[in-house]
């Protein structure tokens, strides 16, 4: 489960608890004394996102080197898998992975970076250019 599923979860929990009938029927001037209970609802952030058009080289530059390194090489530090030998097919299926938030919550967090940065791109497209700096 993701981390917006289970946001939703708790909001909507949080919400529902103040919507709960089994208390028996006051009087109308016991209503009138209570206070107004105030249920907590989950915060929004709204973001900014500034559109730019950025090269994939520019996002690759900016983004994503510290993990993967100039050479597609990873950082073993950071246990950044390799992106040296994969084909072109597997890194763009990796990517469409993360554009479904399917289990790489760091991707997923980065990806969201990436696009709050206005740094938008192809799963198709990234893949080729990083297929393309990655074989030599």
């Amino acid at each position: 489960m993701n981390y917006k599923a289970i946001a939703f979860i708790l909001s909507t929990l949080i919400a529902l608890t103040g919507c709960n009938n089994s208390k028996t029927e006051e009087t109308s001037e016991a209503k009138e004394k209570t206070p107004l209970k105030i249920i907590p609802v989950a915060e929004t952030k709204m973001v900014k996102t500034v559109k730019k058009e950025y090269s994939l080289e520019e996002i690759y530059n900016t983004m994503c080197i510290e993990c993967h390194s100039d050479d597609g090489s990873g950082n073993t530090e950071k246990l950044t898998p390799t992106m040296v030998g994969q084909t072109q097919e597997e890194i763009k299926n990796s990517l469409i992975e993360i554009e479904k938030d399917e289990g790489h919550i760091i991707m997923e967090h980065n990806r969201g970076e990436i696009l709050k940065q206005g740094m938008e791109y192809s799963a198709d497209d990234m893949a080729s250019y990083m297929y393309k700096r990655f074989t030599k």
